[in-house]
This record gives structure tokens, sequence and C-alpha cells, in this order.
């Protein structure tokens, strides 16, 4: 009986712990990759230019436009920063949408 017992608690020692020695899931990191790969591609869609005022590299389409607060006690910014910051977004967005410049 004593035998028995731990033949039974082997054999399911054992058939829990074969999934751990099985070895890598091939289908998995091929699969993993592939999508790594279809990321970085989408990612490369969107185009880098350089301005040909400024000299500096224009995303296109650029990041959405996102101005810091510039009023009231705790203001990070001025509304005068806040003007030069969105008419930098426009003429990004002009030069993303001429792309002969």
């Amino acid at each position: 009986m004593k035998k028995l017992l731990i033949s039974i608690i082997g054999a399911l020692t054992l058939s829990a712990a074969w999934p751990a020695l099985a070895g890598p899931d091939f289908q998995a990191i091929e699969k993993a990759r592939a999508n790594r790969q279809a990321a970085l591609v989408a990612q490369g869609a969107s185009t880098v230019r350089v301005d040909s005022t400024t000299g500096q590299p224009v995303r296109c389409p650029p990041d959405p436009l996102m101005l810091p607060l510039d009023h009231g006690p705790r203001a990070l910014t001025t509304p005068g920063e806040n003007r030069i910051r969105k008419a930098r977004y426009e003429a990004q967005l002009k030069a993303c949408a001429n792309p002969a410049l």
C-alpha cells in the first residue's frame, strides 16, 4: 500500500512537472516575432521630414497638441508660450500637408 501511494504521488508529480520540461513554444515565439515586425512596419508608416525653415525633423502626422495650463495659481506656462506652441504645431501640420517642403 505504501509503495502504491508513493508511485501515485510520483506519477502525479511528474505529470504536473511535464509542461515545464517540454521546452519552448515555437509557435508562440514566431507569432510574437511576426506581431513585433508588423508593429515596426506600422510605426514606420509615419514618415519623418526635415522642416525647411527650422531644420528640425518633423513627424508626419505630428502628435496631438497638448498645451500646459496657462492660467490660475498653478500655471505651468504663459498664454504667450502657448500661442507659440500652437503656431509651431500648425506649422508642422502645414508642413505635413504640403510634401513639397
